[in-house]
């Protein structure tokens, strides 16, 4: 490497992904970063800057594996999208969740995604669905936060946020991490997770474990959603997937309770079947 590609990498951020590096890039540098990239790294990227920020859309991070010895990805931040605070709207009541250092939450996410390729075919199947790859990366960032923050402060706010994007619309179920993240946070304590020096140790322990929806049962619980909280919905239908409301409710009532308040909580999930 170059001494001018030297001086520019000591501005940028490389982070260890098991034996590899990811290279972490804000928006604006883009074209700095990509300078430091091989060719064998570069031909799996968009070939333009244009299509990069195409792909990035209106997301406030995006990560892309590369098949490479050294480089396990590039990680593109645009933290000018990053949310302060997520809002959701329940009988035409609208709830405001503040959304504390999410830059670094979203940093976080991406970075486990590399890290759970790293560990298909081993702690993980060879083959994983979307949604497996989006709530394990939201495991990762559940250990990270016990290991630099010794809380689950945030831990819970990432849960909260996927409740409320899920409720919002159905095109965040992809992400809807709340049921398998609720294992984690009621199944062990944030010292118990902070105690598992590396994150492959962790997901070792919990993975085995960990109670997975099905594709079938998601689409219930999206459909259930789209029912109960969609805009378009124009009467209820009390007996609709009357099965799911109770593991709905579950699921929906730690989140409730922070935003309504225990008493008005508990009456909305019993009027609505879900306790």
């Amino acid at each position: 490497m170059s001494l001018v590609a030297l001086a520019f990498a000591s501005s940028l951020t490389w982070t260890p992904i098991a034996d590899k590096q990811a290279l972490i890039c804000p928006l604006p540098e883009l074209g700095t970063c990509l300078a430091l990239l091989p060719e064998q790294v570069l031909v799996q990227l968009p070939a333009t800057l244009e299509q990069f920020r195409l792909d990035l859309g209106r997301r406030s991070a995006m990560v892309m594996p590369v098949d490479d010895n050294k480089i396990a990805g590039l990680v593109l931040v645009n933290e000018q999208l990053t949310p302060q605070v997520q809002l959701a709207s329940v009988d035409m009541v609208t709830y405001q969740l503040p959304l504390l250092e999410q830059p670094q939450l979203t940093l976080w996410h991406e970075l486990g995604h590399l890290e759970n390729l790293a560990l298909q075919g081993s702690v993980l199947p060879t083959h994983l669905s979307a949604y497996q790859h989006e709530w394990l990366a939201d495991i990762y960032l559940v250990w990270r936060i016990a290991r630099e923050k010794n809380d689950f402060a945030l831990a819970w706010q990432q849960y909260h946020r996927r409740n409320l994007d899920a409720l919002t619309s159905p095109q965040y179920l992809s992400h809807w991490s709340s049921p398998m993240l609720i294992q984690v946070l009621h199944r062990y304590d944030v010292a118990q997770v902070a105690k598992f020096a590396e994150y492959r140790d962790f997901l070792t322990n919990f993975y085995p474990k960990a109670e997975q929806l099905e594709p079938r049962l998601l689409g219930e619980y999206s459909s259930l959603m789209q029912r109960t909280f969609g805009a378009s919905v124009l009467q209820p239908l009390p007996e609709y997937l009357f099965w799911r409301k109770a593991d709905l409710g579950h699921y929906l009532q730690p989140t409730f309770v922070l935003l309504m308040g225990e008493e008005k909580a508990h009456n909305w999930l019993v009027q609505n079947s879900m306790l």
